[in-house]
């Protein structure tokens, strides 16, 4: 399998960008995210969208060179119109913003409205945990998902993140979406002509179906643990577009960053940063995150069970292996890698 070293991925995406006319500092927070996303092995919202999000600008659909800005600044809160930017432009932007405010404040909210699809929320989190905080990240997106009895989409899976400082690993940290499983599985079974489990999708009716050759044209996806994962979806909303004044993903006028390129996403996201300094004293969050991280690993296992994991341990895992030995790319990977290495006209440096 053809692998390559993080520092030259982002090194080739930030190239990418910079040639279709994205600002260095701007393409080289793009790069950052999507590489560290692959780092974690994350491989559905890193590099592997690139090209895509390129398409997305060239067709107008996104502003690659457009400059967020802060529309109304608190103490402890600010509202950022993203101005169609690349969504990890507003999202590194707001993040740090929430945590420098909460250096302050002790807790602090930035939300961003009139965005685009900022890969993965378990990087801003970890942004929030570099900076020894306990981090919050909340996106709403284009409504692909069902609410329980309802028969077509009604709102979006609306993933959120958490993460905080440890020590055996860099964070504690959790990204989820709130469907049974990213919708991108659903695409990648269709185009492999193969069905899939009756807990991912329901068909035009609103039921239950092993087949995905009709989806999204047809159908929805399925929250996870059906009313559970549909209130929490309906929590990102409130706390992202209803909040900021932008779309809710129930709204109508979020459309899809990747099905419909000429478009604006139109999506929210919001960053809580937490400084717990500030609420323990002389106690450490690291350290006592740490103390329950220890403590979970520890439990009683089951019959059969060799390990225990902590929330994002087996992704800090993956993470210390790239860092070492390269990224190995998936065969998708690295055909998006390639495709774009060919459109953009500049080498893409893997290995064997």
């Amino acid at each position: 399998m053809a692998s390559i070293m993080m520092g030259d991925l982002k090194a080739f995406c930030a190239e990418a960008l910079v040639k279709e006319g994205m600002k260095p500092e701007y393409a080289g927070i793009t790069a950052d995210v999507l590489t560290e996303t692959d780092g974690y092995g994350v491989h559905s919202h890193g590099t592997k969208n690139l090209h895509n999000y390129i398409k997305k600008a060239r067709a107008g659909g996104l502003d690659i060179k457009a400059e967020p800005e802060i529309i109304k600044d608190g103490l402890a809160f600010a509202v950022i119109d993203g101005k169609n930017a690349m969504g990890m432009v507003s999202g590194v932007l707001a993040m740090r913003l929430a945590c420098e405010k909460a250096k302050s404040a002790g807790i602090a909210l930035v939300t961003v409205r009139r965005s685009c699809h900022f890969g993965a929320a378990g990087y801003y989190a970890n942004l929030a945990a570099s900076a020894g905080m306990i981090g919050l990240v909340f996106s709403n997106v284009d409504p692909n998902m069902n609410a329980p009895g309802a028969r077509a989409k009604a709102l979006g899976n609306n993933p959120m993140s958490y993460a905080s400082p440890a020590v055996s690993v860099p964070s504690l940290f959790f990204d989820v979406a709130m469907s049974n499983v990213a919708s991108l599985k659903v695409f990648q079974a269709r185009a492999d002509n193969r069905k899939i489990p009756d807990s991912w999708i329901v068909d035009k009716n609103g039921l239950p179906t092993t087949d995905p050759g009709r989806y999204p044209e047809e159908g929805a996806m399925q929250p996870m643990s059906a009313h559970k994962g549909y209130g929490l979806a309906v929590l990102v909303d409130l706390i992202t577009g209803v909040l900021n004044g932008g779309e809710t993903s129930m709204g109508g006028n979020i459309d899809s960053w990747v099905l419909e390129l000429d478009k604006p996403n139109n999506v929210s996201h919001t960053f809580i940063a937490i400084d717990a300094e500030q609420f323990l004293g002389d106690e450490s969050l690291k350290d006592r995150t740490e103390s329950m991280s220890l403590t979970l690993r520890s439990l009683p296992k089951a019959d059969g069970s060799q390990r225990i994991y902590t929330p994002g341990e087996i992704e800090w895992d993956r993470y210390a292996n790239a860092q070492n030995h390269g990224i190995e790319l998936p065969t998708d990977l690295l055909l998006s890698l390639q495709g774009l290495s060919e459109d953009i006209g500049i080498d893409l440096p893997v290995f064997n």
